[in-house]
């Protein structure tokens, strides 16, 4: 049985619901009770109902957020997180304001977003309703902590506009939600922080091969755990280049391909 899995949230841990299913919360329950961790690997912030699905998984233990760029004790409430450079949120304020496009500025645990709503639609304020968070307009300086990571949220069909844009600048990931469909989300973080190396830090902490570790993931931001891990898992439901690196792949997240990986994960 494998002592680590690292789960993704959008498109794995919750579908189009934004709940995981009652499915999925038993086989989590039962994971729990024969003693493995379960690290929710997320590029969301630590706030709201994504600590809740945290604390779901694992009440006492690390978790990572915002794509990599900062990890969270439950039990402790300590924090380990990776600044973003000033030049780098220098250029996604301006990039941001010459496109009208939606940028929001997070420290480990708080976050600030530019406002919008002089578009048709508003996906910084969509984006924070899918959240379950309060829509909070204002920019770094706003902020108590550090800034770890930036996200443009914007009409998909401008992924590569935005990373044209941003390009060379720190590391750049893009995911989709099933709970926010035709949108993107291109988070920006230092320069090699990502997913991938931020389970390669936990497996150092926990003192873990990552060759008996698994990944869940469905969206290209999780290419880089799936990576590195010994057991890289994708959804039914993940984007092709994801479903290619997986060595094994489950159900959709409608159909509860998590409680499959999970249960794999006891044989392996």
């Amino acid at each position: 049985m494998l002592q680590l899995i690292c789960i993704d949230v959008d498109g794995t841990l919750v579908g189009e619901s934004g709940k995981p299913s009652s499915g999925v919360l038993n086989v989590i329950k039962r994971a729990r009770s024969l003693g493995q961790s379960l690290a929710l690997t997320t590029a969301r912030g630590a706030m709201g109902p994504t600590l809740d699905y945290a604390s779901l998984l694992n009440p006492d233990g690390w978790h990572i957020f915002h794509a990599g760029a900062s990890l969270v004790h439950m039990g402790s409430g300590g924090i380990m997180a990776e600044k973003l450079s000033d030049d780098i949120i220098r250029v996604a304020t301006e990039t941001s304001k010459s496109h009208g496009w939606a940028l929001e500025y997070y420290s480990p645990n708080d976050y600030r977003s530019s406002d919008d709503s002089l578009n048709e639609q508003s996906l910084a304020l969509a984006h924070s309703k899918m959240l379950g968070c309060d829509f909070k307009v204002g920019g770094p300086e706003d902020l108590s902590e550090p800034v770890v990571r930036l996200q443009f949220v914007v009409d998909e069909a401008l992924s590569a506009s935005v990373i044209q844009s941003m390009s060379e600048m720190g590391n750049l990931s893009v995911a989709t939600s099933p709970a926010l469909k035709g949108v993107a989300f291109i988070s920006v973080t230092k320069r090699g922080v990502d997913k991938g190396s931020a389970i390669v830090e936990l497996c150092r902490m926990l003192c873990l091969d990552i060759s008996d570790v698994m990944m869940v993931g469905d969206g290209l931001n999780d290419l880089d755990a799936l990576r590195v891990v010994g057991h890289p898992v994708a959804m039914g439901n993940a984007h092709d280049e994801v479903l290619r690196s997986g060595r094994y792949v489950v159900s959709s997240v409608e159909e509860d391909g998590l409680s499959e990986a999970i249960e794999l994960s006891w044989s392996l």
